[in-house]
């Protein structure tokens, strides 16, 4: 595992790890040396703390990125995108989505990207307009949105909410597109050896981990008390190198945001 001590360097060499099972191989085995710290951060944190210019580079929502794309650039094309089902992003509803105009919609505190998808979704494909937007968990709420591990555990667990809707699979029926959730960045002021030693180890671990997912899997099922053989169906589904469709994804969610101006919104 890679080596996690404090910077000595006057810049920082901070490299955010996001603690979720779908970020798991890049982070699993990745051969980083002592002179970089790992720190970890859910997502909507981690955009918070690049944009303060804590972080050297991460795995960056893509809202994020395209907030702070005249400091950071892309590694490499490495990123987390699915084309249909991502089985983590979900909004638990009492109603439809298409009958949740008024409704008050809670959002987790973890997320920066899928806040905006789900304005979208909500706002400009079913024209639909919740009375608020309420950040973390209330039990009065009409919705709920999770991320991540909570979204895999909640979804076995929900008794509240009778309707679930996977909002990377609603991107996917109304744009015909992969959806980006994150991209691997980097400083544009990062020494270029930063640049090549995080490209290089994310390269390894990868090619190392893609093997592995069951292992992984079944490493993940006790602590998120799931079973491995869903979890590894859940691991398989991501994308971690972006290709073209990828790339189209995220263009055209980019002109949706700069349309109606929700790149700021939080």
């Amino acid at each position: 595992m890679p080596s996690i001590v404090p910077s000595t360097s006057t810049t920082t060499t901070r490299v955010a790890r996001v603690p979720y099972l779908n970020s798991a191989p890049f982070f699993r085995g990745l051969p980083l040396g002592d002179r970089y710290e790992l720190t970890d951060c859910v997502p909507r944190e981690l955009g918070r703390q690049a944009a303060a210019g804590e972080l050297m580079a991460g795995l960056l929502p893509l809202v994020d990125y395209l907030r702070l794309a005249d400091s950071f650039e892309r590694l490499e094309r490495f990123g987390i995108a699915v084309r249909g089902r991502a089985q983590s992003v979900l909004l638990f509803s009492r109603q439809p989505l298409r009958q949740l105009d008024g409704a008050v919609i809670a959002v987790t505190e973890e997320t920066s990207t899928t806040a905006v998808l789900l304005r979208l979704l909500l706002e400009r494909r079913y024209h639909v307009q919740p009375s608020a937007y309420q950040r973390g968990q209330h039990p009065e709420a009409d919705a709920l949105l999770l991320i991540g591990d909570e979204a895999l555990r909640f979804r076995h667990a929900n008794r509240q909410f009778p309707f679930e809707t996977d909002l990377a699979f609603e991107w996917w029926l109304w744009q015909h597109l992969p959806f980006v959730f994150a991209v691997w960045a980097i400083r544009k002021d990062a020494a270029p050896q930063d640049k090549r030693a995080l490209e290089l180890g994310l390269i390894k671990a990868l090619a190392m981990n893609t093997q592995r997912l069951e292992t992984i899997a079944q490493e993940a099922s006790a602590p998120l008390g799931l079973p491995a053989a869903e979890l590894h169906a859940y691991l398989a589904h991501f994308i971690y190198r972006l290709s073209r469709p990828e790339e189209a994804g995220i263009a055209k969610f980019k002109s949706l945001v700069d349309q109606y101006e929700l790149l700021d919104g939080r």
